[in-house]
């Protein structure tokens, strides 16, 4: 299939001024920093325009991903906006995404290839037998420590980058989600969502420490762009059934529920967007000083000679009924 080149840039940058966020808790992926949550927050793992948020992060779709995803009468274009639909539920005017389909240049190794690349596999690939617990993805960004890195409110901060991720669907379990006809594609979108989120740099509050404005997980908590951090405390309750939860369905469920099929961000997903990825009233100025108008984006591929970040995280996830974590994590990983 001849490569496409999908930007997903758009309306998004037109200029507005945005009220605080508001959402519930959320937590981060990978945990690198100890202290206070505001030190923590601080120093989080996420994208700027030293590591590829300038001109929207690029992800490259392997060739063959929607066919090896597809079942019976699952049409092709049906399985690729699914995929789309996941991607394209993270971006706000300051997270873009420049994505191809069927994307030649796509190399395994999360500091390789495009910036974000996704593949599918077989349950019999070494991530997923090395992780016997994984079901339908995993997820495994590379992150490194900076000095001094951008934030998308104009500000600047010391702390980790994220410098690149390889995603990972499972063909032989989306295979077995088969008897859910359409909706199947539903639960597609939201293991995008997901394993997406950890790329982002969010992890599951249902197991890692989970952050509010307060202990209620359900209230609103606002976000304050021009000081994201303020207020945050941790909090042990979280609302389970959210998109980057393990166990949208409970510890031992039967069948699956209607989290399962969540296909957009919820209140946790878009607080953690807002605290990692803050939008400034986003002037025309700001936005270019920022690197993030489309015009200064850079060429489409990395070079796979590019240094290996310091740190590779591996999350096993994810099945969208249940997902459990047992047994000792890979060598290497921070877990």
């Amino acid at each position: 299939m001849t490569p496409r080149s999908l930007p997903l840039l758009g309306s998004v940058l037109v200029a507005l001024l945005l009220a605080p966020a508001s959402t519930r808790a959320f937590s981060l992926f990978p945990e690198l920093s100890s202290g206070s949550p505001q030190a923590v927050l601080a120093q989080a793992a996420r994208w700027s325009s030293v590591t590829g948020l300038d001109g929207g992060i690029q992800v490259g779709i392997a060739p063959g991903v929607a066919a090896a995803l597809q079942v019976d009468g699952d049409a092709l274009a049906d399985v690729e906006q699914a995929i789309l639909d996941g991607i394209e539920a993270w971006a706000s005017p300051v997270l873009q995404f420049d994505v191809q389909l069927d994307a030649a240049g796509t190399v395994e190794g999360p500091e390789l290839g495009f910036e974000i690349d996704l593949f599918a596999v077989s349950d019999s690939h070494p991530l997923f037998v090395a992780n016997p617990q994984a079901f339908t993805g995993l997820a495994v960004p590379a992150v490194d420590f900076f000095a001094s890195r951008p934030l998308t409110n104009g500000q600047a901060s010391s702390g980790y980058g994220i410098t690149g991720a390889d995603l990972y669907l499972n063909i032989d379990n989306f295979e077995f989600l088969a008897p859910l006809g359409a909706s199947r594609l539903q639960v597609l979108t939201r293991v995008v969502i997901h394993e997406l989120g950890h790329a982002l740099g969010l992890g599951h509050p249902n197991e890692t420490t989970s952050y509010d404005t307060d202990l209620d997980p359900f209230n609103a908590m606002p976000i304050d762009p021009a000081d994201p951090f303020a207020g945050l405390i941790v909090s042990p309750n979280i609302d389970v059934t959210t998109v980057m939860s393990n166990e949208p369905c409970g510890p031992n469920p039967t069948a699956p529920c209607p989290a399962a099929f969540f296909t957009s961000l919820g209140p946790d997903e878009l607080g953690g967007r807002a605290v990692l990825y803050p939008v400034p009233e986003p002037t025309t100025g700001m936005l270019v000083a920022l690197g993030l108008l489309a015009g200064a984006q850079r060429p489409r591929r990395r070079s796979t000679s590019r240094r290996r970040p310091s740190t590779t995280a591996r999350v096993r996830d994810c099945q969208p009924i249940r997902e459990t974590h047992s047994g000792s994590a890979p060598p290497g990983d921070p877990a």
